[in-house]
């Protein structure tokens, strides 16, 4: 499971070549995600760098699909749902340093849930997770069946958790 979780970390991460080589490598690993590849690779790397910056990146208000806990639990970024997923991070064992991305973007998270499988942590983006992959479906063909899989991945991860105590 921790290599699906990385697959979609890389996925909302800004793309770069790098983060396109390890996709592609970790699709091979995992088959049924080949198809999320090789539909990237129909686009420039320029076109999924502006397509992500749209969806991501543009300033508050206009930002399309915010990825951060804090927009959905609070309606702001940077808010008190960032400071609660580090200090979770911390109690981990895991230093969490501000490299761009404050702790609560999706990115990192499902980096940690990578890292960590943390099911009380999955259960906590369950409750926001479905909101921001509804509107990056409905707001991009380019990331649109990502944020369709990333809700499959989730459910059925929740799921087997559930069924298998």
């Amino acid at each position: 499971m921790e290599k699906r979780f990385r697959f979609f970390s890389l996925i909302f991460s800004y793309p770069s070549e790098k983060i396109l080589e390890e996709l592609e490598s970790l699709s091979r690993e995992i088959p049924e995600y080949s198809k999320i590849v090789e539909m990237l690779k129909t686009h420039t790397l320029e076109e999924l760098q502006t397509e992500y910056t749209r969806l991501f990146i543009t300033d508050h208000p206009t930002l399309t699909c915010p990825p951060y806990e804090s927009y959905y639990r609070e309606g702001s970024v940077y808010g008190n749902a960032s400071v609660e997923v580090r200090e979770i991070y911390e109690s981990h064992g895991l230093e969490y340093n501000f490299e761009g991305e404050p702790p609560d973007h999706i990115s990192v998270e499902l980096e940690f849930i990578a890292l960590t499988g943390d099911r009380e942590f999955l259960n906590r983006m369950k409750e926001w997770v479905f909101y921001f992959a509804d509107k990056v479906k409905e707001s991009s063909e380019i990331y649109g069946l990502s944020a369709e899989e990333l809700k499959r991945l989730i459910e059925d991860t929740l799921s087997f958790c559930e069924h298998s105590e």
